[in-house]
């Protein structure tokens, strides 16, 4: 993710176009990773449509923003996480895996930068989808915890800033995350993967 300098959105803040394209350049990608990540393939389609009202809301609230309170980027995380809330109380859709793709979807890739490189994801292709199965089955609370932290390495701090809950909250939900996901891929993992 492109590091977002304060001076940049503090002209973003004064109407400046090429500031509010180097915000959305520099943070397209993980928006639409972690939004991914979080709905799941159900919500494929949308993905881009999802992302760009995110950055609308971004930019209807900019002015809003302090420096002084938060980081840029944590506090556009709190918008895509409340956004990805928003649309599952809509649908009352259950999530489902992040590798399963209809017969009439084409499976499109939502990886950032941190991608994995050729050889490596040929070895992790089955781990990465039994992982994907798992984490759809976590609580919204825990999966967003556990994909701001372990996806966008995000720190307690950023997090519980983005949730609304403090750090001890966020340490709780991440715990019982992992202990969720070990348990579910233990078989897998002792066949040797």
């Amino acid at each position: 993710m492109t590091e977002i300098t304060t001076e940049l959105v503090l002209k973003a803040q004064g109407g400046d176009e090429d500031a509010n394209r180097a915000i959305v350049e520099g943070l397209h990608r993980p928006v639409i990773a972690t939004i991914f990540r979080f709905l799941g393939p159900g919500y494929r389609r949308e993905v881009e449509d999802l992302a760009q009202e995110v950055f609308l809301k971004v930019f209807r609230a900019i002015d809003k923003f302090d420096p002084s309170r938060a980081k840029f980027t944590t506090w556009v995380y709190t918008f895509v996480r409340n956004h990805c809330f928003d649309v599952l109380k809509k649908r009352r859709l259950k999530t489902t895996s992040m590798h399963a793709v209809g017969p009439d979807e084409t499976d499109r890739d939502f990886a950032d930068r941190r991608e994995l490189q050729p050889t490596e994801a040929t070895e992790n292709t089955e781990l990465g989808r039994r992982i994907g199965e798992a984490l759809a089955t976590l609580g919204e609370d825990q999966r967003m915890v556990f994909i701001l932290r372990e996806y966008e390495s995000l720190d307690y701090r950023e997090i519980a800033s983005i949730t609304g809950v403090n750090e001890g909250t966020v340490k709780s939900r991440l715990f019982r995350a992992k202990e969720s996901l070990r348990k579910q891929l233990a078989p897998y993992l002792e066949a040797g993967a």
